[in-house]
């Protein structure tokens, strides 16, 4: 034995906390990203909702409305359509902008509306989307999904009934439902009394207006500010509340000032169908309004006219009557509205389904799995992967792809509506970070249990070394994903992966060609689409904390300069 001295070469010990800081940055960097794609689509958004270019085609799109020969904008995002003859054809209503935070499987629909007369839904057609080629086709197939849209009324959610969504693209379908539903959920317009408050209805019912300003909160009310900024009041116009009750010829529209404690201070008569010599003689008795004054807006509603012996005034009775049921009406309205306030009527629950407990079921016994020794059974894992494809893959289609990630990124989580999907994929951001362990791909994603199934199942392995040269190829894909989404290009994203094959039912052939690729190359070459092709896999890696996380790498790069290029555009 050699008596040469042993020589300890000291050996570069891992960083922890400068691996940690270089993950956190790199999660910074994304998170940067997917808020400058959120900005960037907002302010387009913004651009390019000026509807009513559209509508003046709104024959092109709707096949009843080929006789609408010019719309008049209306206000409260209305048109009014007439026929070649001058009479009306209806009303128009588009989604968006109102429903631009309604989120389906990758972004939001715009949905045209033709109204009757009574605000009711006549017809419902879909303008255009951002979701995919595959669920808009499938909903487009489904003759009955618009049509059970007739009869919602604006202004009614009550008359919102239930939807049936379209099998195979239940996301994207309950998504434009909830986007009608918004549209129409708020305020009912008043056709009668279309004209929103102004400084000059202060200058009717205060008697000294200066130094007082209006901040609209809806086509209802308005903010009452005092110099300082404190708010002095309320002002409220009865029009979009009630419009039907008529006097001598017509209805009428007042005005109510409420004090900050919420009484009221004052009323007008702001505008009616009657004659113009009416109008003057209300305005001039102040005690026909001592009755309505002084009073909480619930004292309001329930007040009997004929109890505390509201007299019509001389000359214009019919007229003053019909103001003072007017009043007590719109006060029970505006109760009613603010028991269930504006929120409530546009609130999106979670639609919560059997699918969704099924997959949180799923995602828990991923994490027991992948987080304990029980990884490590053979026979555990493979009955595992038999159930991510079978339930995950092909009865919820819970997968996360580059469509998902970068339509949510861009236009947000649709953890409302696909509260299961959204879970899977915060979960599996936060993991590879928090834990080290890239969760989804190893016990979650339904092709990786596929391919794991598959693993050597073919004695072939010529044309594994190029394979090995595409180590390229998954960045490359999630670099110019990214590029697509800013540039807002008309690529369909889901078409560049093999996950949409799991929804077989309305997948098309590229994704079902390229699943079956995938899977037998897999079956060959281990694991091959996961560690050559999946970008989605790549991206998830690349926040996944290890001992290396502090060098830097091509990918930083790339990163770095897609921020820029976001901030650029």
């Amino acid at each position: 034995m050699s008596d040469l001295p042993i020589i300890d070469v000291p050996v570069r010990p891992p960083n922890h906390l400068r691996s940690t800081c270089a993950t956190l940055l790199r999660c910074a960097g994304v998170v940067l990203l997917s808020v400058l794609l959120r900005v960037d689509d907002m302010h387009r958004t913004a651009e390019h909702t000026d509807n009513s270019a559209f509508v003046v085609d709104v024959k092109l799109v709707l096949d009843i409305a080929t006789n609408v020969t010019h719309v008049t904008a209306m206000g409260n995002g209305l048109w009014q359509l007439h026929r070649a003859d001058g009479e009306s054809a209806g009303l128009a209503a588009l989604t968006l902008p109102e429903s631009v935070g309604v989120i389906g499987y990758r972004g939001p629909s715009n949905v045209l509306l033709v109204l009757n007369e009574k605000l009711q839904v006549v017809t419902a057609k879909l303008v255009s989307s951002d979701d995919t080629p595959e669920h808009i086709n499938a909903i487009l197939k489904d003759q009955f999904f618009f049509e059970q849209f007739a009869g919602w009324t604006m202004g009614d959610p009550v008359s919102f009934t239930g939807v049936d969504a379209t099998s195979g693209a239940t996301l994207t379908s309950l998504a434009i439902a909830e986007a009608i539903a918004v549209r129409l959920g708020g305020e009912k317009p008043s056709l009668r009394f279309p004209d929103d408050l102004s400084s000059e209805d202060l200058k009717t019912v205060l008697d000294t207006p200066d130094g007082l300003t209006l901040v609209p909160i809806d086509g209802i009310e308005s903010q009452i500010i005092d110099v300082n900024g404190v708010e002095f009041g309320r002002l409220i116009r009865t029009g979009p509340l009630v419009d039907s009750l008529a006097g001598y010829q017509g209805p009428s529209e007042i005005i109510i000032v409420l004090d900050s404690d919420g009484r009221t201070e004052n009323l007008a008569l702001r505008r009616t169908y009657d004659n113009k010599p009416y109008v003057d003689y209300l305005n001039e008795e102040p005690w026909f309004w001592k009755t309505f004054q002084e009073k909480k807006i619930q004292q309001l509603a329930t007040l009997d006219h004929e109890q505390e012996q509201v007299e019509g005034i001389s000359g214009a009775t019919m007229t003053s009557i019909a103001v003072a049921e007017t009043i007590i009406a719109a006060a029970r309205q505006y109760a009613e509205r603010q028991s269930v306030a504006a929120d409530e009527i546009r609130s999106r629950r979670i639609h919560w389904t059997r699918h969704d407990t099924g997959t949180a079921f799923v995602l828990i016994g991923a994490i027991v799995i992948g987080l304990s020794r029980l990884r490590g059974s053979i026979r555990l894992r493979n009955c595992w992967n038999v159930i991510l494809v079978g339930y995950m893959g092909l009865a919820t289609g819970n997968l996360i792809s580059l469509a998902v990630v970068a339509g949510w990124a861009a236009h947000g989580l649709a953890w409302r509506l696909a509260p299961g999907l959204a879970a899977v994929i915060v979960i599996s951001f936060i993991l590879p970070v928090a834990t080290k362990r890239n969760l989804y791909c190893s016990h979650l994603c339904p092709h990786g249990a596929a391919q794991q199934l598959l693993r050597g199942r073919l004695r072939w392995k010529t044309g594994i070394r190029w394979l090995r040269q595409m180590r390229w190829l998954p960045g490359l894909t999630l670099g110019t994903a990214v590029m697509v989404t800013l540039l807002r290009l008309d690529w369909n994203l889901a078409a560049w992966e093999p996950f949409n094959a799991y929804i077989w039912y309305i997948a098309g052939g590229g994704s079902i060609i390229l699943a079956v690729a995938s899977l037998t190359l897999s079956a060959a070459v281990p694991m091959a689409y996961c560690r050559y092709a999946c970008a989605t896999g790549r991206l998830l890696e690349y926040l996944r904390r290890t001992a290396r996380s502090d060098r830097l790498t091509l990918a930083d790069g790339m990163l770095s300069a897609l921020i820029v290029a976001a901030i650029v555009s």
